[in-house]
């Protein structure tokens, strides 16, 4: 029905504006607390869990950063089935990101391209937003980042002050490899590491698409030295060649932005075998980045993924696709 009826209807009107507006019929549905428990109950899914350190995710379904980028309605999503949901990038100060339109779906490819520009609310709305959490429903991961990317001082300042203030919320935190330069990046690891000690809320790298295996080789042992606990493989890409059933004109019309859903698929198994076969066993591989399917998802988990995440898919094909990759993932 959703793929029949409403994406249709949906993919008529502006892609960030439906984005907004699906977010305010969620913070309606909040309150609705018998609708709640029929929606939570018609989507769960039978798992034994998985377990990974101290961290045990209900199943290997998780919703990727971006979607709910302000923390505004992680906990109302997590009725549709995830067993983790990643919320952010969010910076200390707020961001008011790229003009718009910034957000473009390309149908024909199962894809969007996007120039957002880490737009979200900032520390205080954030930590306000992240009280409403639900413990032991879900995992919650953050994906943070500063408002001075090329300054190792106030960077440093601002990824501790992230990281100490969202504790008690956080049950993992993720950077993106490429919003901070790798030489301002390390020493700001060194001292996180400290903190680790005492919080004990590991961190992810979120790699981009677009490696090369020399590259993450280099990255590899970066997060080797620097005590990361895993990877999210991959982010979008930059490579408009895979964009094959859009006509040049559609694609040069949209303008920049990094691509996310199918035509991502294949780097992200690539990327994820690579760093199943030669990053250390103990760090956690969470596959991202082009999962349409249940086929899709499963595929990444045979290339070394422990866990996936999705979000191209939860729009294309709509929030039930949630248990049914759960279904096929245990």
């Amino acid at each position: 029905m959703y793929k029949s009826i409403f994406r249709p209807l949906l993919f008529h009107l502006d892609a960030e504006d439906i984005h907004n507006k699906t977010v305010k019929y969620l913070q309606i549905y909040r309150h609705l607390t018998p609708v709640r428990k029929i929606v939570s109950s018609s989507c769960h899914t039978e798992t034994a869990g998985w377990k990974w350190r101290n961290l045990t995710f209900r199943n290997r379904v998780g919703l990727s950063a971006g979607f709910d980028k302000a923390a505004s309605c992680f906990d109302e999503l997590s009725d549709l089935g995830f067993g983790f949901i990643e919320v952010g990038t969010v910076t200390p100060k707020e961001v008011k990101g790229n003009p718009c339109p910034r957000i473009f779906r390309l149908p024909k490819e199962q894809a969007l391209i996007s120039r957002t520009g880490f737009n979200n609310p900032g520390k205080a709305v954030f930590l306000q937003n992240l009280k409403r959490k639900r413990f032991g429903k879900y995992i919650l991961g953050i994906n943070i980042n500063t408002n001075h990317p090329d300054n190792q001082e106030q960077a440093m300042t601002d990824i501790l002050d992230l990281y100490c203030t969202f504790n008690n919320y956080a049950d993992y935190y993720t950077i993106n490899w490429g919003s901070i330069a790798p030489d301002i990046l390390g020493p700001i690891l060194i001292t996180l590491f400290q903190h680790k000690q005492e919080y004990k809320k590991p961190v992810f790298l979120k790699l981009p698409a677009d490696l090369t295996f020399e590259k993450a080789d280099e990255i590899i042992r970066f997060a080797i030295q620097h005590h990361i606990d895993g990877f999210i493989a991959c982010g979008p890409t930059q490579d408009r060649s895979l964009l094959t059933r859009s006509t040049p004109t559609e694609i040069n019309n949209i303008g920049a932005g990094g691509i996310s859903g199918l035509p991502v698929l294949q780097k992200s198994l690539k990327t994820v075998k690579y760093l199943s076969e030669h990053a250390p066993k103990d760090m956690l591989i969470i596959g991202a980045g082009g999962i349409i399917t249940s086929q899709d998802a499963q595929a990444m988990l045979d290339a070394g993924a422990h866990l996936v995440q999705i979000y191209s898919a939860f729009i294309y094909e709509g929030p039930y696709v949630v248990k049914r990759i759960a279904k096929v993932c245990k």
